[in-house]
């Protein structure tokens, strides 16, 4: 059976058995405890902890994509360890236990894809004389095909407390040809021999502080069987790397490396010998591009931090075994395509181009600076080696990862080989004082939200949402539940003071979703505030008006009139709805490939960032533009709903990426061009935005774009100052609109040749002036040094005097200095014959310091500015001084 064939067959097995059948999730997980999705249960991780409640099902099974990286030292070098792999599961919540868990596990294994039972063995924990009565009684399987093992192999647990149970895993025996050979191998044994299949685990006990199990009300079952490794079986081959899920790309690879695979011979594991040196790159490139692949299509980007830092990790690890099979350019986004088709996961198919895109990018910088980061950190084990210690210092490595982006866990792979050790405290000590210094420089960003601790949560019920604009009412009675101040609760609040009022029904809109809270008046018999913003508590179950008191006193239990500032509600709906119709744009525009990665709408503007591998043409800008207005002008009907959450992503409704939603959703439909999940107000029809202009456009990380655009009035007023401008410079110019560009681009041609012709000019000037240069050297120590300002000379007609000085001069120093509106530059050249003594960078950062700059180069030849011109003279004069130390 093929690979794909296998996950349906599993699936369609546990369908005919009342499970849900549930889709793989993200490898990024919304449970915040795990960087990356690890395991086929963490999707259903709060149904075990009883977070969900009432159940939407008991039964569920899956084919969950998962990532770890804690073997990765290990892949490729064995037949089982991956970075990415598919793990099928079943699972129960309070359902069926022991009985039909070990049962149907059975009958899919000898029944639908027919493995050969007297093949087959089960572990079992010790103790668990109810899972051996199942497998020796009702399976009929042997006693001595059932090995009872420890707690340390056959006892699950989530922590020190807490739920937990035994484990029962059901083993084939591939035969004595395979693994360590020993006459008395038996499961258990580390080798490949006896391999695991499935790890079918029984949480039936609860654990308390004193080790204590009690048993739960409701019993889980929680099973994992990793689809490669059954593969491999089923397709006779001794390892996940040969099965049709993964040799294809080893295949796809050796074709452009011009290195084949040697297919090992089925009574060893893995040949040995050169030609193994050359298939462990294979197969570590090829675990990886699909750990990349499957990252960067749930939206994860190349980064150095968190998961981005990951995926850069697996890119640059797997560029350096690509080094290995003499690999040079970029050829990971060539095979990109052929993991894609290896999988059989045809949701990936459209993105397929986008994420070979953002490999290439990736491949592309990290080549530029490989060769360099490679020869410093190859540098620092040849020094090292020659030490008496044995461990390369955090501060180095440290320095390799901040200049060059050598990711810390390709060194410290590199490092080890070479049978040396790496200080990683010293290393995190290091990240430390970089993070502190950014932070201290106003580089980190604080999360805007109510601090938790003094808000009592309460249920405010939201009454905000309207059907129409013409329908839209801005006023509600409410009554004052809380009023806060200094971060404490107050009875009342008087004229002046900035406080959080909590009502009991309030129409603002708090801050979420992207878009910003709504503002208004809250007026009472006694007083009055301005509501500045609304957000929400820590839990999101209390809306929190931001306010201050204008007038009279607020007392905590006042019945108070709302009243929405109309028109800032008006101006966030118009511009909500227009960043839904950008998105589609951009999908429509720019491929399906394109990811919301955030937005923010506000009343003035609409900001929306996506994933797309390089900057919009200004072809693509404008037909996003003329696509939305053409929208707009359809005037369609903008509908709102709310519908289960599986009833939705079945109409394709879009969701936001790494947001948490309930088991009811709101679903905003634009006619049939738009269908969203999305919390937020809205216009009634599109004509109600009036008109959409795109601001700006840029790029704000590595395969991530922003765009800035306005609608409505706010689009109309930019539009007028534009055509201001434009009609500024139709006057200044003397020229009519249409012919200001091409009269700018000839005032801009002139420019260039009348700077060409003063460069040409200086540079004449500065050739009469060669000999009078040099007849004015001074002697310092045995050397001769010549000095001079030269001012209005750029930086790179300086260098060029710096060249025919030493032309004339032959050997000696050259110091000249240069002042362009009243910034500083430097040069300092020295003469081959004296750069054993003297060093052209070292010595151009200490003059230049005093200029109030800094610079570097080479031995020979080195550039460098300032912002002092008054300090000239005196660093000139530092600088001469030097060189008689010198020499």
């Amino acid at each position: 059976m093929k690979g794909f064939e296998i996950r349906q067959a599993y699936l369609e097995f546990f369908r005919k058995k009342d499970h849900t059948i549930k889709s793989s999730v993200s490898l990024v997980p919304e449970d915040v405890t795990v960087l990356f999705t690890i395991a086929g249960m963490v999707p259903f991780k709060p149904f075990f902890l009883g977070q969900i409640s009432p159940l939407p099902f008991t039964r569920a099974a899956s084919s969950q994509r998962c990532l770890r990286t804690n073997d990765i030292e290990n892949v490729g070098k064995t037949a089982r360890h991956h970075t990415f792999f598919e793990m099928l599961g079943n699972f129960s919540f309070g359902d069926y236990f022991k009985q039909e868990a070990i049962v149907w596990a059975w009958e899919f294994l000898t029944s639908v894809v027919k493995l050969p039972a007297e093949r087959l063995y089960a572990s079992i924990y010790l103790d668990d004389e109810e899972a051996f009565n199942i497998w020796n009684k009702e399976i009929g399987l042997p006693e001595e095909r059932i090995i009872k093992l420890g707690e340390d192999s056959n006892f699950w647990t989530m922590g020190e407390t807490g739920p937990c149970g035994p484990c029962s895993e059901i083993l084939i025996d591939q035969g004595p040809g395979i693994g360590c050979l020993k006459e008395n191998c038996a499961p258990g044994c580390d080798c490949d021999r006896f391999l695991e299949l499935w790890n079918l685990v029984f949480t039936q006990f609860d654990r308390d502080e004193k080790k204590t199990l009690h048993p739960l009300p409701k019993k889980n079952i929680d099973t994992g069987m990793g689809l490669e490794r059954l593969a491999a079986v089923l397709q006779g081959k001794h390892s996940n790397f040969e099965s049709d899920l993964l040799f294809p790309i080893i295949e796809a690879i050796s074709e452009i490396s011009g290195i084949p695979y040697m297919n090992n011979n089925p009574l060893t594991p893995f040949i040995k010998g050169e030609k193994e040196t050359k298939n462990i790159p294979l197969r570590i490139i090829a675990d990886h591009l699909r750990a990349i692949t499957f990252l960067i299509f749930d939206n994860v980007l190349p980064s150095n931090e968190n998961r981005g830092y990951v995926l850069r990790s697996l890119i640059r690890r797997a560029i350096r075994q690509g080094r290995q099979l003499n690999l040079q350019g970029t050829f990971l986004s060539q095979v990109v395509p052929a993991v894609i088709k290896t999988t059989g996961i045809q949701e990936v198919l459209p993105y397929a181009d986008h994420i070979a895109s953002i490999v290439k990018q990736e491949e592309e910088k990290f080549v530029a600076t490989l060769g360099r980061g490679l020869n410093i950190l190859e540098g620092l084990i040849e020094e090292y080696k020659g030490r008496d210690e044995n461990v390369i210092c955090g501060k180095d490595l440290f320095k390799l990862y901040d200049t060059y982006g050598f990711p810390i866990m390709l060194a410290e792979e590199i490092i080890k080989e070479a049978g040396l050790g790496v200080d990683t405290q010293g290393f995190d000590k290091e990240m430390s004082i970089q993070r502190k210094k950014a932070r201290e420089a106003g580089l980190g960003l604080e999360e805007k939200g109510i601090p938790a601790g003094f808000i009592i949560e309460r249920e405010t019920q939201f009454v905000g949402y309207f059907s129409s604009f013409s329908s839209f009412s801005s006023s509600t009675e409410a009554r004052i539940l809380d009023i806060i101040r200094d971060e404490k609760v107050v009875e009342q609040a008087e004229e002046g003071e900035d406080v959080q009022i909590i009502i009991d029904i309030t129409p603002f809109y708090a801050e979420s979703g992207g878009q910003s809270g709504d503002k208004g008046m809250l007026v009472g018999t006694n007083g009055e505030a301005e509501v500045l913003d609304t957000q929400r508590s820590v839990l999101g179950k209390t809306i929190v008006h931001q306010a201050r008191i204008k007038e009279g006193v607020l007392k905590k239990g006042d019945e108070v009139k709302t009243q929405l500032n109309t028109l800032h509600r008006l101006s966030i709906a118009r511009n909500h709805t227009a960043t839904h119709l950008l998105q589609a744009a951009l999908q429509q525009v720019l491929g399906r490939h394109v990811k919301q990665a955030g937005s923010f709408v506000h009343s003035d503007y609409l900001r929306f960032d996506f994933s797309h591998p390089s900057p919009l043409t200004e072809k693509e800008c404008q037909s996003i533009e003329e696509l939305i207005n053409s929208k707009i002008r359809e005037n369609l009907l903008v509908e709102t709903f709310e519908t289960e959450l599986s009833k939705a992503e079945e109409m394709g409704a879009m969701a936001l990426f790494g947001e948490k939603y309930g088991q009811v959703v709101r679903v905003v439909k634009i006619s049939d061009y738009s269908l969203e999940l999305c919390g937020g107000t809205h216009a009634s029809s599109t004509g109600e935005i009036g008109l959409f202009k795109i601001k700006t456009e840029m790029g704000i990380a590595s395969g991530v774009r922003r765009i800035e655009a306005l609608s409505g009035q706010g689009a109309y007023m930019y539009v007028c100052r534009q055509q201001s401008i434009n009609l500024e410079l139709s006057q200044l110019l003397k020229a009519q609109l249409d012919e200001i560009v091409p009269r700018v681009e000839r005032l801009i041609k002139s420019n260039k040749e009348q700077e060409k012709e003063i460069a040409r000019l200086n540079s004449e000037l500065i050739r009469n002036k060669i000999d009078k240069l040099i007849g004015a050297a001074d002697e310092v120590g045995k050397i001769r040094v010549v000095t001079s300002v030269l001012d209005g000379i750029e930086a790179g007609l300086l260098r060029e005097t710096a060249d025919l000085l030493m032309d004339k001069l032959n050997s000696g120093v050259i110091i000249l200095s240069s002042v362009i509106d009243g910034k500083v530059f430097w040069v300092v050249k020295v003469s081959q014959d004296l750069t054993d003594w003297l060093h052209a960078g070292r010595l151009i950062k200490q003059i230049a310091a005093i200029t109030g700059g800094s610079g570097g180069g080479k031995a020979d030849i080195a550039q460098a500015g300032g912002t002092k011109p008054e300090m000239i003279e005196e660093a000139m004069n530092e600088g001469k001084k030097l060189l008689a130390v010198s020499f």
